[in-house]
């Protein structure tokens, strides 16, 4: 009797662990069409990790750069240095901001402060802003400029800090 417990209770954790965990190839929950440049990007409002609050419509006089990444993801934790190395530059009219998807913020707080970074990351917990921004996967980067997608990134680019300082710049232009 306590083996078929045990073949039970193990095939419920197989079977949770494949279901609910994040998967890399597909982060799309909404089944939305993933946005496109030139779109308008969805209003937004998260904490972030310094206790401030970030609205999207509200830096619209600012090039914002949007992240989504996971600490589970190899390639968006590989991208992220590059992020903390634009907010060095410190150029003017730039926001940047990495939306985790889904963790809570407790995982979140430890890898920022386990890795050193201090630029602005925001907790979606739920998948609020992630629903908002489908994607078929992660990391998923966007550079918008008032309120318009100018520039999408699917994956890490092969030289993140280059490639996503020269978009910056254009949209600076």
């Amino acid at each position: 009797m306590k083996k078929i417990i045990i073949i039970v209770i193990c095939a419920v954790v197989a079977v949770a662990f494949f279901v609910l965990r994040p998967h890399t190839e597909k982060v799309n929950r909404t089944g939305g069409a993933p946005l496109s440049e030139g779109d308008t990007a969805p209003d937004f409002t998260v904490k972030l990790n310094d206790g401030t609050i970030f609205n999207l419509s509200r830096n619209k006089d600012k090039v914002v750069l949007v992240n989504f990444w996971a600490t589970w993801c190899g390639p968006c934790c590989d991208e992220l240095p590059a992020f903390e190395k634009l907010k060095n530059d410190r150029m003017s009219g730039v926001e940047i901001i990495a939306v985790n998807c889904r963790e809570d913020k407790a995982t979140v707080d430890s890898f920022i402060k386990e890795r050193g970074f201090t630029f602005n990351f925001a907790y979606d917990e739920k998948g609020t802003v992630g629903d908002m921004y489908p994607t078929n996967g992660i990391p998923y980067t966007l550079i918008i400029r008032n309120g318009i997608i100018e520039k999408t990134f699917l994956g890490e680019p092969h030289d993140p800090y280059t490639t996503y300082k020269e978009a910056i710049e254009a949209c600076l232009k």
